[in-house]
Order: structure tokens, then sequence, then C-alpha cells
């Protein structure tokens, strides 16, 4: 008997007893489930990732204050925090920048234009390069620019949703919003700021020269945003703005410097990590039903005492035998292997679809594509776990005595 032969007998004997069969694959259907589902899951968030963080670019490197840094005995000194001059000190003294912007972090507020008003809004100052480093699409109008900074224009760009709260249906360019004690000219339409599932859809952007000459004083900054040369990798202009840095403040680690492809590497790595050992965890559900598939080999080598009997009488070999009882076990557990991948794939659909209904964590919703990898590993996974398990009662069943054997009642 060849290979064949024993898979369409282990077929026949599924078809025979079906609930039977059902119940001693169920641990191996839900192992195998959960794993694809949670491999699913997990690749969907780290492609979620990394287009998010495609959206502002992965040779986009920010600098922010943090003298929380400092270790037990050290002093800050006279640095107080980032300021605008910063910004020409680095260039100054690295050859990898090619972009950089400013930007200045001013609270939540209330923007009117006449009778209307809308609350709530994110007001942040930058400066020319801002927008174009965040890669924020623009709707109408212009983006702030240098002529604006270098002027301390009352100029704004305006995300969508606060032009309709605001103006409604009706053109926003040209027109005027009023915020505290500032007048400003709205210059532009952008579409909502969305990062990591926050959706800030009501913002105002503003000169950051406008906001600290007439609004918030001093020239103090929250962030630095730098776009690397194209020909200069990432981690080298990290690091050589790093040195930078360390030269102005004496080597105290009064900074953070980081890139958006070392926190995309991070963050993608926390959810591959999570991921595998949750899916590990998953996995032991398949030894759960490795040793079902064991119960019922031993029980169908017990039933089927005559029949082992009356094949050894006409000459079958241990080999064959062996093999049969090998060949339905992997089979068995194969079969319920296909099972779960087929129900992770309905699972996965489901919740792409839930995702697109909710908006979450985008309008997009969360994609799962089917691991066809993982789930052909899977699949021979799950047939090797029931060849493993199976081979004690085939060598069981290979080791009887046919004269033994066809006495069995």
């Amino acid at each position: 008997m060849n290979v064949g032969q024993s898979f369409l007998i282990a077929l026949d004997m599924l078809r025979l007893h079906k609930m039977r069969a059902f119940l001693t694959m169920l641990g191996v259907i839900i192992g195998v489930m959960s794993v694809t589902l949670i491999v699913m899951i997990s690749g969907a968030f780290q492609d979620y990732l990394k287009t998010e963080f495609a959206r502002i670019g992965s040779d986009t490197i920010f600098v922010v204050f943090q003298p929380s840094r400092l270790e037990k005995g050290q002093i800050q000194g006279q640095i107080e925090g980032l300021k605008l001059s910063d910004i020409d000190y680095i260039r100054d003294r690295t050859g990898a920048i090619s972009l950089a912007a400013g930007y200045r972090e001013t609270g939540r507020h209330t923007v009117k234009a006449g009778d209307q008003e809308a609350k709530d809004v994110g007001v942040r100052a930058v400066d020319e390069n801002f927008i174009e480093l965040n890669r924020i699409p623009l709707l109408e109008g212009r983006y702030i620019n240098k002529r604006d900074n270098d002027t301390k224009a009352n100029v704004a760009v305006i995300s969508d949703d606060t032009r309709k709260a605001i103006f409604g249906d009706k053109p926003a360019i040209g027109e005027l919003v009023q915020m505290q004690d500032l007048t400003l000219e709205v210059v532009g339409i952008t579409k909502p700021l969305e990062m990591m599932g926050d959706r800030d859809t009501k913002a105002l952007f503003m000169p950051l020269s406008t906001a600290n000459a007439k609004w918030l004083g001093g020239d103090k900054i929250d962030l630095i945003l730098f776009r690397a040369k194209p020909d200069v990798k990432i981690d080298d202009a990290t690091q050589e703005i790093w040195e930078a840095l360390m030269a102005k403040s004496n080597n105290r680690p009064l900074y953070q410097v980081e890139s958006s492809q070392n926190v995309l590497a991070v963050f993608q790595g926390i959810v591959g990590f999570a991921g595998a050992l949750l899916a590990g965890i998953a996995a032991l559900s398949l030894l759960v039903g490795g040793i079902g598939i064991m119960n019922i080999m031993l029980v169908s080598v017990t039933e089927r005492t005559r029949e082992i009997g009356l094949r050894k009488a006409v000459g079958a070999k241990k080999p064959a035998i062996l093999s049969q009882f090998l060949v339905e076990a992997g089979t068995l557990s194969m079969v319920g292997g296909l099972i779960g991948m087929f129900i992770a794939w309905c699972l996965g659909t489901i919740f792409t679809l839930f995702t697109v209904v909710q908006g979450w964590p985008n309008e997009q919703g969360l994609a799962t594509p089917f691991p066809v990898g993982a789930a052909i590993m899977a699949a021979l996974f799950s047939a090797l776990i029931g060849m493993v398990f199976g081979f004690y009662p085939a060598v069981r069943a290979a080791a009887m005595d046919p004269i033994v054997a066809l006495r069995h009642e």
C-alpha cells in the first residue's frame, strides 16, 4: 500500500466517523485558527505602523529637549530648552541636513469669525518647512512660507473641519479669523492631521515668528524636525546631530534625538514580539489537539485489530501498517489545520470589514491580509503534530501479532 492509498483510506475514515473526527480535530482547529489569526492581526498592525510613519517620511529626525535624561548628580546648566537659534547651530555643524523646521505647541483655543466659532482648535506655531516635512495634504490655497515668517505676517492655515465649523460651505481663503488678541488671514486649507489613529480634525497653523513676537513671546520652540540629505544614511545624520548637541551642552544628555525610522523599528519590534508571544501561547492548543489525536488513534487501532491481523496474514509488512496509521494521523491533523485556517480567514475578513465600518484606526480600516506562507507552515506543522502523536499508536499497530489480532473479538 502506497501513501496515496493510505491517504484515501484516511479520508474514508473521516467520512465514516464525522463527529468523532471533528471532536478529535477541535484542538488542532482552535490552535491553527488562533496562530493564523494572531499572525494576521500582528502583520496588519505592523503594516499600519509603516504606513503611518510613511506620512512624515522615514528620513525625518526629531529633536526634543528632555533634561529628565540627566543622570543623578548632573546639572542642567543655563540651557533651558530648544530655541530657534538651535536650528542654525545644528545646520552649521552638520553636513547631513537638507531641511529643518521648528515647531511650538500653543494648546487648544477657540477660533472665531464673526458670530461663528470653532472650539478646541489645536493651534500650532510653525515655520515654512514644518507642513512640508510632515507631508500634510493641502486642499486649497497655500502653505505658510518664508516671507510669512520673515515679516511676522498675521496669516493662518486651517484644517478643513475648522473651516466647516466657522465658515460652513462658504469660501475661507482671504477671510479673517480671531483668536484671543490676534486676527489672522486664512491663506490655506489642509486635510485633518492624522497620525497613529489620532485624528486631530480641528487645527490651525500660524507662523512661528508671529506667535513668538505678537503672542507667546521669546524664541522658544518645543520640537525641531530635520530631513536628511538623500545620499546620507539616517543613522549617520542622527549621530551628527547628537554630537553637535552634546558639544553645545558640554556632554550633558539634555536632548533626545530620534529618527522616525528608529521609532518605527521599535514599534514594529514590540508588535512583532507581542504577536510571536501570543502565537506561541496559542500554539500550545496544538499539543492538546495532538494528545486528542493520539487518543483517537489508539481507539482506532483497537477497533481495527482484526483488520490489522488480516492484512498481516496476507503479507502486509510492518512498514506498511506503520505508514498507514501515520498517514491517517497526519491527515486527521492536517484537515483540522485547513479548517482552522479557513475560519481564521473568515474572522480576519470580518475584522477588516468591521474596522472599515467603524473608521478605526483610520478611514481605510485595518487590513488583515491572509499570510499564505504562515498558513502553509501552520498546515504542515499541524500534520507533523498529528504524525508525531500518532507514531505510538502506529508502532503499536505494526507490532501486533497477526494470530492474536485475528482472534480479537
